[in-house]
């Protein structure tokens, strides 16, 4: 019986050398409980390899030592090491690790930020044999110093708007954040730094790069900081060179087109130029001179009235240079050019400015109607437009903004006056069938405005001087019955002067007031309202003793030209006969329209009928044609 108890004792004690486990070691030893399977053991060492419980800033050391049953150590085995990564981050990151041949694999922990803090613990495990194995140890993070160092900026002043990389050392403990993350904030006085906040490496640096990206950093010193969470900050300077001005810009003109001095229109323009860099980078404190490329007997000035010579000004922080420019007294071109004060190879020259004359003249002012005819005489509503054309006596558009006015014999203009835009020089109302009409459907139309006379330039300096011939007119009136002189109770307007004058286009007689100056410069047109229906009457053209053309001359009942567009058609062929034509719709006019019809292949006492639909009332005139 004791003989048995005795063995049985050996076989428990066999059994618990060779079975698996992994229980809690010391405070800085974790050692596996030996088994069938083998064991694991777990250590946690400092930096000088003094086993400890603290990982600390510097880094520590985590090991592990397998063996397996008979206690020999496992070589090759694959041992993984976990903890919580909010507190410690392992090296190699995925916390894997073969042991060597004395069974021992090695893994580097440290905290995971300079900031954490606490205690927690390290697992690590790993297969002995065909078992698993497995042990565990807590630990406690120590208090991180973190330290920065060695801010480099670099050497050599950095060129403007120009880049550098720069960076700082971080320790953490004393020494370099090699295993610890350091986060590393950057910045500067002027410029930008990109990124803003780095980590550091494995070799402790934090890495950035430097940008003198504005105008304002150039030619001074640019403060740059590096700052870490617990750490005092490193402060330095880099020189930034100043810019090298290498362009100038003409800008922009406004506006490009002035008139003369004391003229309705702008007599000013603002022209801007622009200093840049190479890289196209606008500079400020430039100084700049601006002078005119003109002949300087047109008036023309620049910066303030009257002044011809040239204009030192400095470049704002936008790098612009605005200057003004006058007009003068003569019609002609500008150019202004602008030059850096120290480097006049650096300049730029103007887009041309023109300088007009602005005020409207008689010889230059027309007047057209887009449809001459329309069908008014009995239907209201039926509009067409007006278009009043203006120039000065030099051909130039007059200023916008210059007001044209407007009557008519008969209808409703909308609006009666319109006004000048767009640098367009015309403007243009709508004239619409209304109320009683002229019984010979012909309605006046007439506009007028403010102008001067024509006059002759015998010494050529653009302005009207004493003794030089012009064109007195009288007043405008607008001509209702067509006659080409002034009656009572047709439209004129007032202006002093009794003078006795030709009077000249509507110009009423004895209206002239013997000297040059303003006038109200006209232009009428006529409109026809025709009727719904019309009327016809037939020529005939031979060759010999056959008749080859009918010309049918088409007019409404008063005579004038039936609507525009309406439109014809010959849809009647009575013994064979085919007219030929091109033509299917009145064209715009004001007279009968002769539609002329080749009738070669007709013969005497064949007929054919013309119609003619009228565009608005789609009345339809028919017209029997008889070819003698």
């Amino acid at each position: 019986m004791r003989l048995f108890s005795l063995l049985l004792g050996c076989i428990v004690s066999a059994v618990a050398l060779t079975s698996s486990g992994g229980g809690g070691g010391s405070a800085n030893q974790g050692t596996g409980t030996g088994t069938a399977a083998g064991s694991l053991t777990l250590e946690l060492r400092d930096s000088n390899g003094v086993s400890t419980n603290v990982v600390s800033g510097s880094g520590s050391t985590l090991r592990a030592t397998v063996r397996d049953t008979s206690g020999a150590a496992v070589r090759n085995a694959l041992v993984t090491f976990t903890g919580d990564s909010a507190l410690v981050l392992f090296s190699p990151s995925s916390g894997v690790a073969l042991t060597d041949a004395t069974g021992v694999a090695t893994v580097q922990v440290s905290p995971a930020t300079t900031s954490a803090s606490g205690a927690g613990r390290l697992e690590a495990a790993a297969t002995a044999g065909t078992s698993a194995v497995s042990n565990g140890l807590n630990y406690q993070l120590s208090a991180s110093n973190v330290e920065l160092s060695a801010l480099d900026l670099g050497n050599e002043p950095l060129a403007a708007f120009a880049n550098r990389p720069i960076s700082v050392l971080a320790k953490v403990n004393g020494s370099l954040a090699t295993t610890v993350p350091v986060q590393v904030a950057f910045q500067a006085s002027c410029g930008t730094v990109s990124p803003a906040t780095a980590v550091t490496d494995g070799t402790g640096k934090a890495a950035s790069t430097y940008s003198a990206s504005t105008v304002a950093c150039a030619g001074g010193n640019v403060s740059i900081t590096a700052s870490a969470s617990g750490a005092s900050p490193l402060q330095g300077v880099l020189a930034v060179l100043a810019p090298s001005a290498t362009n100038m810009q003409f800008v922009s003109a406004t506006p490009q087109l002035m008139y003369l001095r004391n003229s309705v229109g702008a007599t000013q323009s603002q022209l801007v130029f622009k200093v840049v860099d190479a890289n196209g980078t606008p500079l400020p404190n430039q100084l700049v001179q601006v002078s005119l490329i003109t002949n300087s007997q047109t008036g023309v000035s620049l910066g303030t009235q009257g002044n011809t010579a040239p204009v030192s000004l400095s470049s704002n922080s936008s790098g612009d240079v605005a200057v003004a420019v006058f007009a003068g007294t003569v019609p002609t071109s500008v150019q202004v050019r602008a030059a850096l004060a120290n480097n006049t190879n650096v300049e730029a020259t103007s887009n041309q400015l023109t300088v007009a004359s602005g005020l409207p003249t008689h010889r230059a002012a027309s007047i057209a109607a887009t449809i001459l005819a329309i069908e008014g005489f009995t239907i209201d509503g039926v509009t067409t437009e007006i278009t009043m054309s203006l120039a000065d006596r030099q051909g130039n558009p007059v200023p916008d903004g210059t007001q044209v006015n407007f009557t008519a014999e008969s209808g409703v203009l909308i609006p009666p006056t319109c006004v000048v835009g767009g640098g367009t020089s015309a403007c243009k109302v709508t004239l619409r069938s209304q109320g009683k009409h002229p019984a010979n459907g012909i309605v006046a139309v007439m506009a007028h405005v403010p102008g001067e006379e024509d006059f002759v330039d015998a010494n050529a300096n653009n302005m009207y001087d004493a003794g030089e011939a012009f064109t007195d007119l009288g007043n405008a009136y607008r001509d209702d019955n067509g006659t080409g002189a002034y009656e009572l109770g047709e439209f004129s307007v007032p202006r002093a002067g009794a003078v006795t004058c030709v009077g000249g286009t509507n110009g009423r007689a004895n209206t002239c007031d013997g000297a040059w100056g303003t006038v109200d410069v006209r232009a009428q047109t006529n409109i026809i309202f025709s009727t719904s229906v019309g009327t016809a009457t037939f020529t005939s053209e031979t060759e010999g003793t056959k008749t080859v053309a009918m010309t049918v001359l088409i007019q409404d009942l008063n005579g004038n030209s039936m609507a525009t567009d309406s439109t014809i058609l010959i849809p009647a062929i009575i013994g064979g006969c085919s007219p030929a034509t091109e033509v299917n719709k009145i064209p715009n006019g004001r007279d009968p329209f002769p539609l002329k019809l080749e009738v070669t292949s007709c013969a005497s006492g064949d007929r054919f009928s013309v119609s003619v639909t009228s565009p608005v009332s789609k009345q339809v005139s028919t017209f029997v044609v008889t070819v003698p």
